[in-house]
């Protein structure tokens, strides 16, 4: 049986808003949303010298209800973490953690030789036992403030 799929049309315009609203402040070209399987939320586009169509970034959103500064970290799933991480290494192409807070969007731009912290954490208001996972902790001093 298939898991239950939490993300909601809220979450894709809500999503669609914050990306809105860093695209030309990042300098970002095309976004295309990907299908699930992918794990990340969204490509950005750029062109090859013949024309073709090229895959830039790999672009997480995240939507958080609580201000930047209320935890020292960033948690983030080590899986789609790990799969960011091989588009990096494997294909040549940057990965952009965009996160919006109470307060602030920040952007986590993934660089060679990122290392963090791994722990085990996750949703537990759910009740839903697949929610709670292996974790990355990302310093929140990584994220740079979108303004």
């Amino acid at each position: 049986m298939a898991r239950q799929l939490y993300e909601t049309k809220a979450d894709i315009s809500r999503e669609k808003i914050t990306l809105d609203f860093v695209k030309d402040k990042l300098g970002m070209g095309d976004l295309v949303k990907l299908p699930i399987k992918y794990k990340i939320d969204y490509i950005e586009l750029g062109r090859f010298s013949d024309g073709g169509k090229s895959i830039v970034n790999f672009v997480e959103i995240k939507n958080r209800t609580v201000a930047k500064d209320k935890y020292d970290t960033y948690v983030i799933s080590a899986d789609k973490f790990t799969t960011a991480s091989q588009y990096v290494k494997r294909f040549n192409v940057g990965f952009k953690l965009i996160v919006r807070w109470k307060d602030v969007v920040g952007c986590y731009t993934l660089k060679d030789g990122d290392k963090f912290s791994l722990g085990f954490n996750g949703r537990y208001d759910r009740g839903d036992w697949q929610d709670v996972e292996p974790v990355v902790y990302i310093p929140m001093r990584e994220f740079k403030d979108v303004i």
